[in-house]
Formats: structure tokens, sequence, C-alpha cells
């Protein structure tokens, strides 16, 4: 029996029942160890008073009628005579205890030994327990319990029987016991005690197990008068609370049911007749149904709004299950999915089936249900265009991933704009590189002219001839090589990642911008790690990026030697590639338009303003980042890119 699945009344009813005859059963068990501690109490006191009394009349024996009864003997000539009535202690306490249970009760007294004088008097298995006890208990002057003789309890209080010198006389050696004893009982051997041994042991019982069946008897007797007057009481009370509680609650449970099935209104009152606490629930429950039925005409408001919300949004926006069917979309998702556009799920999938060869939106969400962290990506599709792709994951209670949340925007048109952004860019940074590109060719001119002149002119040997023409194709070398890496760099390019070497790059950079640097005087401080390793990157874009930090902290420091510190190292999971400048640093109100396109501190003719813009927009596209630090001291600008 599930006692969950029981009702309000059967549980009170239950609980009630259980409470009753535990306080019943622990009432009269009360009331029987009570009455019982009291008959051990009493038992125990009279015993104590009986061996008391019969431990005074054996001191009486002792100390005056046996001395007496001695002295008469030898004043007659009989010392030889023994009168067992007045002169044995034990046989003087045993008559008067039972003369004394003649009139009294069923006190039992006994007194035994290991080795007595009369047979009668030897210890069973008990007495000998109770010798035992008082041997290794040396200082116990008595012992008393509760003891189970032929399946009867039985209260005890016993005490030792020590030897003392009047004793050893009859109890000592057979020369010494007087000659009447021995005739009445015969021994051929003398006793072997000593003064201060423990020779018996002196008892007194008293049966107590009738007074203990009268005492169960008067407990069980309280136990079933309480209880059935607890149940008198209980069935009244029950009757009370089915008419003042079970009774207004079933009204309320029976309209809770008929509101959650559907065949209730919300919206209703019922009568309050009681001013007590089941009136103040019915009350609240009244105020309950109001604010419920005003938040659920809300909520549907809500959920309208919020449904018109969801259609309206531009961007395709989906709630996909791990099988890649779509639980709920919005218009601009379905018209993709009619138009079999590659950045949607439009079927169902094994998202551990896929095909490697053919990357699609399925390897995202196998990604994000694998890490259960959220993902975002740029990806171009087979049908060519660009999309920025976001999946985010919705757990259940254990953790797992049950849904995902699909978020999709073409950025087809702005990729597009981007790249006309970036060749902008370039061609504003190969006009500042003019004058430098200039320099470096005029240099290798200057001496291949200088060749060809001598050549025309100079009547030479064949070795001096040979040298010129050396000098000359080495020239020509120079320049095309510099003509290369010009057009390499000012080329258009989509997105295409290799692996390449970061600290290369940076060297490519400063290869282009080393007449600048040369010329403002800027001292180049380089500590790039020999432990980068080579990253997935597009070089040609990275490449734009360093050249336009470092094209910006030529700028700042223009009008005084600077130094421009380049370092690479690696952090967590990404390369990160750090240029520091000793400029005046970025003003606090310009600091947070840097990034935006078109912005620009710089004189007319002399920027573009997208720079900073391009260079995050590229950064972005690798999965990376670009932060600033400034203060007065100079500006850093640290470009991270993941390792995978």
């Amino acid at each position: 029996m599930n006692l969950k699945n029981l009702s309000l009344n059967t549980k009170f009813t239950l609980s009630i029942i259980l409470i009753i005859f535990a306080f019943c059963v622990l009432f009269s068990f009360l009331i029987y160890y009570h009455l019982k501690q009291k008959v051990i109490e009493d038992a125990h006191e009279k015993t104590r008073i009986i061996i008391t009394q019969m431990d005074a009349l054996g001191k009486y024996v002792k100390e005056e009628l046996r001395p007496a009864i001695f002295k008469l003997l030898h004043e007659t000539g009989k010392k030889d005579e023994f009168i067992v009535e007045g002169m044995s202690t034990t046989h003087v306490r045993l008559n008067v205890m039972r003369r004394f249970n003649n009139k009294i009760g069923n006190y039992i007294y006994k007194r035994v030994s290991l080795q007595p004088i009369n047979p009668e008097h030897q210890a069973n298995s008990l007495d000998m327990r109770l010798i035992d006890y008082f041997q290794n208990n040396s200082n116990s002057e008595s012992w008393s319990g509760i003891v189970k003789i032929e399946g009867q309890e039985f209260l005890i209080i016993a005490k030792p029987i020590i030897a003392e010198k009047e004793c050893l006389i009859c109890h000592g050696k057979v020369k010494d016991a007087p000659k009447a004893l021995l005739k009445m009982f015969p021994r051929n051997r003398d006793f072997t005690w000593k003064e201060g041994e423990i020779m018996g042991v002196e008892s007194v019982s008293l049966p107590i197990a009738s007074t203990l069946g009268e005492i169960k008897g008067i407990a069980i007797s309280t136990f079933l008068f309480g209880l059935i007057s607890l149940i008198f009481l209980f069935v009244g009370l029950q009757g009370a609370f089915w008419s003042f509680v079970i009774k207004p609650l079933k009204r309320l449970s029976l309209l809770f049911r008929g509101i959650v099935n559907g065949t209730e209104p919300l919206n209703q009152t019922i009568e309050v007749k009681t001013k007590d606490e089941i009136g103040e629930l019915i009350f609240s429950f009244n105020q309950m149904s109001k604010y419920l039925f005003e938040a659920q005409e809300a909520t549907k408001k809500y959920a309208e709004t919020l449904q018109t919300i969801f259609e309206g949004i531009t961007d395709p926006l989906a709630l996909v299950n791990p099988d890649c069917t779509v639980e709920m979309t919005n218009h601009a998702y379905r018209k993709w999915i009619l138009e079999g556009r590659a950045a949607v799920f439009n079927e169902k999938c094994d998202p551990e089936k896929i095909d490697p060869d053919k990357f699609c939106p399925v390897h995202f969400l196998k990604k994000v249900i694998d890490t259960k962290k959220p993902f975002s990506e740029y990806w171009e599709g087979e049908d060519q265009k660009h999309y920025f792709i976001h999946l985010y994951p919705i757990f259940n209670e254990k953790g797992d991933v049950i849904k995902v949340v699909h978020y999709v925007k073409d950025i087809t048109e702005k990729r597009k704009i981007e790249e006309q952004m970036r060749i902008t860019e370039k061609l504003a940074a190969i006009g500042q590189l003019s004058a430098g590109l200039a320099h470096e060719i005029n240099n290798p001119l200057g001496g291949i002219r200088l060749c060809f002149n001598n050549l025309i002119a100079t009547e030479m040997d064949e070795e001096t001839k040979k040298r010129h023409i050396e000098v000359i194709n080495q020239g020509l070398m120079k320049i095309q090589e510099i003509i290369k890496q010009l057009l390499d760099f000012s080329k258009q390019s989509e997105l295409i990642v290799s692996l390449v070497s970061v600290n290369t790059l940076v060297e490519n950079v400063l290869k282009l911008t080393d007449y600048l640097i040369s010329k403002k005087g800027i001292k180049v401080v380089k500590k790039l790690s020999p432990d980068i390793p080579k990253i997935m990157i597009d070089s040609n874009k990275i490449e734009q990026v360093f050249l336009n930090i470092v094209l910006n902290a030529i700028q700042a420091m223009d009008g005084k030697e600077g130094t421009l510190t380049i370092q690479t190292y690696l952090k967590d999971d990404f390369c990160c590639i750090s240029f520091t400048d000793t400029g005046p640093g970025i003003p606090e109100n310009i600091l947070p338009k840097i990034f935006d396109p078109f912005f620009t501190t710089k004189p007319v003719g002399q920027g573009t303003g997208l720079g900073l813009s391009v260079s995050k927009s590229i950064v972005e596209q690798h999965n990376g980042r670009i932060t600033v630090e400034t203060s007065r001291n100079g500006t850093t600008f640290i470009v991270e890119l993941p390792l995978k």
C-alpha cells in the first residue's frame, strides 16, 4: 500500500489509530514497569528485614545462648553433650523461619555450605554460584537479584557465611567437635575451614511470579480500557474533522479536478460560509482562481505577441531536435527550407553517421551535442552563399542536450562589402608604403644603372664584367621580389586557409615597413617565441591585419624616436601576437570607437578609417579576437588566433 495515494482522511485516521495504539502501549508499559519496580522494591525491603532479623538471631545464639549452654554443660560434667535446639545457629534460624512462614507467607530461608555438618544443608548449583560470587568479591556484604528457579521468578537476597573461631569448634577438626554432635552427624574427616574463609551462604527467597502476573493483568486491563476510551474519543474527533475539514476540502478538490479536466471554468467563486482556516482557504482559492484567470489571459496575449515577434524575425530561427528534425520554425526558416538552402535542416539525420567529406550544419549540431556548449561559425555553403550560424543547446535535468536553438544569417552581401573595405584599406596601406617601396626599388635601380654605364663606357676584363653582370642580376631579383610581395598583398582573395608560421608573417610585414620604420628612427624589438606552431589561417588577410596595426603604431610614434615591441606567445588554446608602441596612448573618449568603420582621427587624405574595423572582421572570421590596452606610456594591440 502506497501511503502517497491515500486520501487525507484515510491518512488522518491511520495516524490517529497509530498514535492511540502507541499511547496505550506506552502507558500500559509504564504502569507495568512502575508497579513491577515497586513490587521488587517492597519484596527486597521485606527480604532484607528478614535476613537482618535472622542475622540478629544467629548472633544472639552464637554470642549469648550457645556460650551459656556450653558453660552449663561444663559445670554439670556433660561437656561432650551438644544441644542442637539451642547451640546450632543454623537449626535455630531454620526453625524460627519455618514458624514465621506459617504466619506470614512464602519466604524461603536457606543456610547452606559446601561442606555442611548436616547433609541436608548441602549447597546446590545456585548456592555454589553465590558462594563463588562472594569469594571473587570479598568486599561485597550481600547480593540481591531476581532468579528463575524451575520456571518461577524469585527475588533472592544472600549474605556470605564467614568462618569464625567459635564456628571451628564444630566445623573444624573431628577431635575438637562435641561427641554428641558426632553421634547425630557422624564423620571421620576434619573440615579444612580457616578463620575468615567463606564457609557457605545464607539466603532469603521470595516468589514474585504471581505478583508480576497480577501486574501484567493490571497493565493489560489498563491498555484495553484506555484503548476503548480513546477509540470513542477518536470517533467523535473523526466526525468533527470530517464535518469541519474533509467535507470542505473535498468540495475544493472536486472543483480543482474539474478545472484541470476542463469541465469547470477557472474564473469562478466559491461561497465562504465560515471565517475559520477552511474559510480562509476557500477565500484564498477564490483570489487565486481570479489571479490565475487573469494570468492565463495575459499569457495568451503574451504568447500571441511572442509568436508574432518570432514569426516577424527576418533571419531564420528554429528549434532543432538531435535527429535534425525541426520542432519549431519561423517564417524565414520555413522559406529557406522550401528554397533548399544549405544552411538549414530540412530532413532527418543521424549525427553519428554524417559524411566527413560533406561539411554541413549537421557537423555543427554534433559539435554542440558533444561539447554541450554554444557554437558559432562563419560558413560558406554549397550554394556559394556565406552564412553566420549560431547554435545554442537546451538541456534536460540530467544535463543532456535535448534540443538546439538554430539561428542563421545570410552574410553574403556583408562579406562582399567587407571584401571591398579590405581592398580599399589595402590600397590606402599601399599608398602609405609607396615612398618606402620607391626607395626599396630605386636603390637596386641605381646600382643597375651604374653597372650598365660602366659596361658601356669602360674597358674592363672578363672578370670585372662578370661581377658587374652579377650585381645587375641581384638588383633585378630584388626588384622582382619587392613587386611580387606587393602584388601578393594587394590581390583580392576569398578566405583560403593553410598551415602558416605566424613568426614568418611578422617578418614579412617588417620587410614591407622597413623603410618607414628606419625613416622615423623607430627601434623594433622582436620577441618571437620559437615554440609557436604553424596554424591554419589565411596568410594574406592576417598579414593585412599585422600591417594595419604596425602602420598605426608608426603614426602614433611620429615625431619622436619610439620603440615597437612585437611578441608572440601561447596562451591556453590561442596563439597571441602583441604589438606595443611607446606613443601617447588612445584617449578614453575615443577608445570605444576605434573599431567602428570609417572612424579616424587622421587628417583628410591620410586614412580611410577602415583599418581596425577590417582587422577586427578578419580576426573574427578566423574565430579569434583582437583586444587593446592603452595608457599614457603607449598602446598594445593583441591578436589572438585559435591553434585549432
